[in-house]
């Protein structure tokens, strides 16, 4: 079949503390799993690209749930999680607060569904852990009526992404194997602390190396930002951030213009915040608009799973009657959009599954001129996680 993945002080004190060491536990094993994601994507998208990796972590952890033997602990490893189902769960359900802005200043969304072809019933306990931990919506659907199907979950997404995702099911991959489509959707808006000027935005050229360029929007800014040199990346670092506090954009910079693959040989290095100093800096970053579609598998693949694709996985967990299936995509599509104003970023993942069968410093600014490719992050700050990342090569 398929499924697509796509008390007293003191105690109040102790679980406050258990928390806080939970989320801990949580970004570390997630940081290095972009890093590895990172990684992967070099080898399969040359030019510019965008990609969730927090959405593709939510919704494989929500498949993992109903994993056994060797399929569960391949996913546990590649996804940096603790083998213990229990752990996990706890992880899971300290993060979800976090994933939802109750700030009037931005707005962060995340959506679980779950999408069950009628007659298949799901495992209770395997619902139980949707619900209560991922706090994900269950539908029965007809996939035998493809077009029907895909139309109906591609709006869903289409309404929890505010439009941006769009097409994110093709009819072609539900038919009547299809038993279950996972689905996780992340939104987020936010507004710059430190607004660009419209009227100072310029054509200007962009570096695709040395010798070439083409002519972009270039927004255009001089204020006191966060700002960070590293001789050892040869780089430079940016943080731009959003009303509220919560989120912050990290650009990072190559000193040379043809230094964005020196840089990404050190990316478990340029995706940790240095410790920023506040500058005057004269800011010029292009205005840009990404989308991209990622097929997961062979990411996932060359991070060691390798039973969830197999005629032998173990899923036995998600349906009632303890029916074989296994995967067969896992496919993200993410955007980003930077303006004058902000940005806007969405990203949907499934996962398919098939039966087996201030004063003026006297001192001139800094320079911080993005005319050449660079990359970027957004953070998650209460996380202390980037749950989106991706590079920006050419306009």
């Amino acid at each position: 079949m398929k499924c697509l993945l796509l008390l007293a002080f003191g105690l109040l004190s102790s679980t406050f503390a258990q928390e806080s060491q939970i989320l801990k536990e949580f970004s570390t094993g997630y940081n290095i799993f972009t890093t590895d994601v990172y990684k992967e994507l070099l080898k399969y998208y040359p030019g510019n690209f965008i990609v969730c990796p927090l959405s593709a972590d939510i919704v494989l952890a929500l498949t993992n749930s109903g994993a056994q033997g060797e399929t569960a602990k391949e996913l546990s490893n590649a996804l940096r999680l603790p083998e213990d189902p229990d752990k996990v769960r706890e992880m899971f359900k300290a993060i979800s607060p976090n994933l939802q802005s109750t700030n009037r200043n931005y707005t962060l969304s995340t959506a679980n569904k779950i999408y069950v072809k009628k007659g298949f019933e799901i495992d209770d306990k395997f619902k139980n852990v949707a619900v209560d931990v991922f706090d994900a919506e269950i539908q029965n659907i007809d996939f035998t009526r493809n077009q029907e199907a895909a139309r109906e979950i591609n709006q869903w997404v289409e309404d929890k992404t505010h439009k941006k995702i769009h097409n994110l099911i093709r009819p072609d991959s539900l038919d009547e194997d299809t038993r279950t489509v996972l689905i996780n959707a992340i939104y987020f808006h936010g507004k710059w602390v430190k607004e660009f000027k419209k009227h100072d935005t310029l054509k200007l050229p962009f570096y695709l190396n040395s010798k070439d360029h083409k002519e972009t929007n270039m927004m255009l800014a001089t204020n006191k930002y966060e700002y960070y040199e590293s001789p050892e990346l040869n780089a430079k670092f940016l943080k731009l951030d959003y009303e509220g506090g919560d989120v912050s954009m990290h650009i990072v910079l190559p000193n040379e213009k043809e230094g964005l693959a020196a840089l990404e040989e050190k990316i478990s290095d340029v995706l940790i915040p240095p410790e920023y100093g506040y500058e005057k800096v004269s800011v010029m970053i292009p205005k840009f608009k990404t989308e991209t579609k990622i097929q997961f598998k062979p990411i996932l693949q060359a991070l060691g799973v390798k039973h969830a694709f197999k005629d032998d996985a173990n899923f036995l967990g998600i349906g009632a009657h303890q029916e074989a299936i296994k995967i067969s995509e896992v496919v993200q599509k993410a955007f980003i959009e930077v303006d004058e104003k902000g940005t806007t970023a969405a990203a949907a993942t499934g996962v398919l599954q098939i039966v087996v069968t201030s004063l003026q410093p006297v001192k001139p600014p800094k320079l911080f001129h993005a005319d050449h490719p660079f990359l970027f992050y957004l953070r998650l700050n209460t996380l202390g996680v980037n749950f989106f990342v991706g590079r920006y090569k050419s306009p």
